[in-house]
């Protein structure tokens, strides 16, 4: 497969990028596994909803958005601010960018603005208020078989 890529042939750069796809899916799922065994403690929501990336843009349509959080929590007495909602990253612009309130919308604070917090044990600055579901996980299973699908179907 090394020679086929070198001679620049299909086979050869389809087998060495499905190998590829295929590394980033499976850490993926490794981490969204190991994000799910994570312990929960509760936190205060300070700021939740979607904010402009990077420098303004002088067209507005062309300014990507992407969900905002801050919120405060403790673990064994030593307090924390996370601000990651999900492992999911998003980001959307122009008539789009409402979407990236899907995550923001997925959080629910109580009446006083508590949520579960869950986060690292062995790194606790490192937290997020949603806990992967069995969606994700479905996700990037069915990403895994379709690439090896269609690395086989092809060749």
């Amino acid at each position: 497969m090394f020679d086929l890529a070198r001679q620049k042939e299909p086979q050869g750069i389809h087998f060495w990028a499905t190998l590829y796809v295929l590394i980033v899916l499976l850490g993926t799922l490794w981490h969204v596994l190991r994000v799910r065994t994570w312990p929960s403690t509760e936190g205060q929501l300070l700021r939740l909803g979607i904010r402009p990336l990077g420098a303004p843009e002088f067209d507005t349509l062309k300014q990507d958005h992407v969900p905002d959080a801050l919120y405060t929590y403790q673990v064994n007495g030593q307090p924390y601010q996370g601000r990651e909602i999900s492992v999911w990253k998003m980001s959307a612009s122009g008539l789009l960018r409402n979407t990236a309130r899907i995550l923001p919308r997925q959080v629910q604070p109580d009446a006083s603005g508590k949520v579960p917090v869950y986060y690292n044990p062995k790194r606790p600055h490192k937290s997020l208020l949603l806990r992967p579901g069995w969606l994700s996980i479905l996700f990037v299973s069915v990403s895994l078989a379709a690439t090896v699908g269609l690395y086989l179907w092809r060749w």
